[in-house]
């Protein structure tokens, strides 16, 4: 009886309870600032958790925290996060991504001449949000 009630505990769970709530922090983000209004973002997919379904970029004129990171609304480029989609099957820490990003349309204005510091935080789809990455920085260009 004590077998039959843990299988049925078990029963059609994929992915184990801890594992649903923790996410790797990402690590080895770069910036680059380029000519027209844009920023080049450099990263690797490094996230194989099961519920990972990308990454959020932050973006701030002043340092960013991990605290203030926790609370911080991510760039939104494709209409919800995270800003950048992917997932577990597209762990990769040998392949840089690149992604160019112009104009900041939110949370934050583009402004010429001011520095912007960027982390990364990896995104489940259970809203779930790991500590932000190293933190990244650039004077934007007009």
């Amino acid at each position: 009886m004590l077998i039959l009630l843990a299988g049925l505990i078990h029963c059609g769970q994929e992915i184990p309870f801890p594992e649903e709530f923790t996410l790797k922090r990402p690590v080895g983000l770069s910036v680059t600032p380029l000519p027209g209004a844009k920023y080049s973002i450099q990263y690797t997919v490094q996230n194989q958790e099961l519920t990972f379904d990308g990454y959020n970029l932050l973006i701030s004129r002043i340092s960013i925290s991990d605290g203030e990171a926790a609370s911080m609304v991510p760039l939104i480029l494709n209409g919800s996060v995270p800003t950048f989609l992917h997932n577990y099957t597209q762990f990769d820490p040998n392949t840089t991504i690149t992604v160019v990003v112009d104009r900041f349309i939110y949370p934050q204005t583009y402004e010429p001449g001011t520095t912007y510091f960027f982390r990364l935080q990896a995104h489940s789809r259970k809203g779930v949000r790991s500590l932000s990455s190293n933190e990244a920085w650039g004077v934007a260009l007009p």
